[in-house]
């Protein structure tokens, strides 16, 4: 089966003709009319959610027919979110750069890299460095745990 959806010039019934269920030629999603009402449905759902409870909870969950629907916001990934400048200062944040160092670095002023590091924590809603690597790394440990005999990660010179 095509992952494109087929149109036919014959509105879509619950029952066929003659009292016969409709074919079932399709899979849910690739039916149009799926596609349409679960659009619908999320835009109004969206619309009547309050934005800030939106982020911290399922906009919808609710039991019908014996299927869960069930609506999670998703937010976008971390990586999308932070410039190319961003992105390179929270990399070196990552491998232990105090924040002296990358203005060196990257011949920048030490005000500018303390902005930066303000605009990448307001932007992945974290308040402290090891927070910041953690969502970066996809981690849910800001400090992973070492296996028994693995060396320990030695920080770099200043």
């Amino acid at each position: 089966m095509s992952a494109q959806a087929t149109t036919t010039s014959e509105p879509r019934t619950r029952t066929a003709a003659r009292g016969r269920p409709p074919e079932r030629h399709e899979e849910p999603v690739d039916d149009e009319l799926v596609q349409h009402l679960v659009r619908a449905l999320v835009r109004r759902v969206s619309e009547l959610a309050d934005p800030d409870a939106a982020r911290r909870r399922p906009l919808l969950d609710c039991a019908e027919l014996g299927v869960r629907c069930l609506l999670v916001p998703i937010a976008p990934a971390a990586h999308d979110v932070l410039s190319p400048r961003e992105h390179e200062i929270a990399r070196m944040v990552g491998l232990g750069y105090t924040n002296r160092a990358i203005a060196t670095v990257l011949d920048i002023s030490l005000y500018t890299v303390s902005a930066h590091m303000r605009r990448i924590f307001t932007k992945l809603g974290v308040g402290t460095r090891a927070a910041m690597v953690a969502v970066l790394s996809d981690s849910a440990e800001p400090y992973p745990v070492q296996e028994a005999g693995a060396d320990p990660v030695r920080p770099l010179p200043a």
